[in-house]
């Protein structure tokens, strides 16, 4: 059974003409990196030999589990065939044995990875519009997790959007991130319900191939709903939560292995933590009252931070202040409930879609790490390259070192110093961008606007650094 969308996804394609939907094309310049020469570069930290999954599933036979494994490689041929080759020149790079790095992508074939059951507890949440400030649409996920090996994941594609999000190391899939014509996917665990399934692929998988071929949060949906239909997704015994963003609006989408739903949005706020809050989705849940509580106390700490008593919108909000809701610690009268920010929040980012120039100066606010060890640092949508560090988990091991002890690089109020220094910067370069934009729209303007925002982030990337 399938919910029917609140907003039908299947509506007649709304066509933008000139200049507003050149607006909604990547912008020139930048250079393009392989797959295995990325791989290669960054990803030395896993480059060792690992362990090739056994082909026998749980209570399996080899020919019950390799019928099931060639289900798996199905889905990769109708929504993704060109992974299979980059996984292949992958194996090559890391000199793992042809098949190795595709293997490790399917879930049930790693049966030590599933038995530790790392669960998560992630709160996402979007302001729209008409109360954010600086004619943004900002959107944000906090990842809890008990993996720590966050990193930055940084794609360049000539055939396919690129993207800029936040994965594992060893990855090009995202559990956040943007494309280059400023859509966002990020993702959360939903309830526990019979919609099981074991067979599929993971959302971070689905996250990155949504990002490289959709330009629209509707054809996102689309592409979402479509898979959950064909029985693609795979997330254990719980379903899940996303948001998917454009410039224009936000879909909540909640679903498990057999039924789907979605909520459009264009005007206000909407969070969630990890209960479904559709109609059509809750009477499917088997969640209790104390996991649902969890998920409401969270979702209740982001709203009170960022709109204050009463949920009275007395401010535009800012990049700022979504940062102080990422770092909420603690829910008033409930000691024991899960913080937005806690012991197993490993990264975070808000990302901020322009309205005006979606594709030339959206930016993305990254954490990588526990937010509240380290910076949100302005990343332009349009950067063209990133330092090392950010990539390679050099930056986030030495956060989550740090965090373990408790200690802070900085007080609470020097780090809202600088990030309010690196923000400065982002947005006198992005205005400046900007006035060549509005004043032409050419592919020599839309280039300057890129350099004008690398070379900000070159300075920012100066405060990041000496501060470490």
């Amino acid at each position: 059974m399938y919910g029917k969308l609140f907003i039908s996804l299947i509506a007649a394609v709304f066509f933008v003409c000139g200049c507003q939907s050149r607006r909604l094309t990547p912008a020139p310049g930048g250079g393009v990196e392989s797959a295995a020469e990325y791989a290669g570069k960054h990803w030395q930290v896993i480059a060792k030999p690992i362990p090739v999954f056994e082909k026998t599933l749980s209570k399996k036979t080899a020919a019950e589990s390799e019928k099931i494994y060639e289900k798996y490689v199905s889905f990769f041929k109708k929504y993704a065939p060109y992974l299979l080759d980059e996984y292949k020149s992958i194996d090559k790079v890391l000199k793992w044995r042809e098949g190795t790095y595709l293997k490790r992508t399917f879930w049930p074939m790693d049966g030590a990875a599933m038995a530790k059951n790392k669960g998560h507890e992630c709160t996402s949440w979007a302001v729209l519009p008409d109360l954010a400030a600086e004619n943004q649409l900002l959107i944000h996920k906090n990842r809890d997790t008990g993996i720590k090996k966050s990193v930055i994941v940084h794609r360049k594609s000539k055939d396919r959007y690129g993207y800029i999000g936040l994965c594992d190391i060893g990855w090009f899939d995202i559990t956040m991130g943007m494309n280059t014509v400023g859509l966002v996917v990020v993702m959360n665990s939903g309830d526990r319900s019979d919609g099981v399934s074991y067979c599929g692929m993971d959302t971070t998988l689905m996250g990155r191939i949504v990002l490289e071929n959709c330009k629209t949060a509707q054809e996102a949906a689309v592409m979402l709903r479509d898979m959950v239909k064909n029985r693609a997704y795979m997330h254990g015994i719980y379903g899940s939560i996303w948001m998917v963003a454009d410039k224009d609006c936000v879909y909540v989408i909640e679903n498990d292995a057999l039924r789907f739903s979605a909520q459009r949005y264009e005007k206000g706020f909407v969070v969630r933590a990890n209960a479904w809050s559709l109609p059509e989705m809750m009477r499917f849940s088997q969640k209790t009252s104390r996991y649902d509580m969890d998920s409401r106390l969270r979702e209740f700490a982001v709203s009170d931070s960022i709109f204050g008593s009463g949920c009275k919108y007395k401010r535009p909000v800012t990049a700022e202040i979504m940062a102080d809701a990422a770092r909420v610690s603690k829910i008033p009268s409930y000691p024991n409930a899960f913080g937005v920010c806690a012991k197993r929040t490993v990264s975070a980012a808000t990302f901020s879609i322009d309205r005006e120039f979606p594709a030339d100066l959206s930016t993305v606010y990254a954490a990588v790490g526990n937010p509240d060890y380290t910076f949100f640092i302005p990343v332009p949508l349009t950067v063209d390259n990133l330092p090392d560090v950010l990539l390679n988990q050099k930056f986030s091991a030495e956060v989550y070192k740090n965090f373990a002890v408790g200690k802070k690089t900085y007080s609470d109020e020097k780090r809202a110093e600088l990030e309010r220094r690196m923000n400065l910067l982002h947005r006198t370069a992005r205005e400046k961008a900007r006035k060549i934009l509005r004043c032409s729209f050419s592919d020599s303007a839309r280039i300057e606007a890129r350099r004008i925002m690398n070379e900000a982030f070159a300075e920012i990337w100066q405060i990041v650094s000496s501060s470490l």
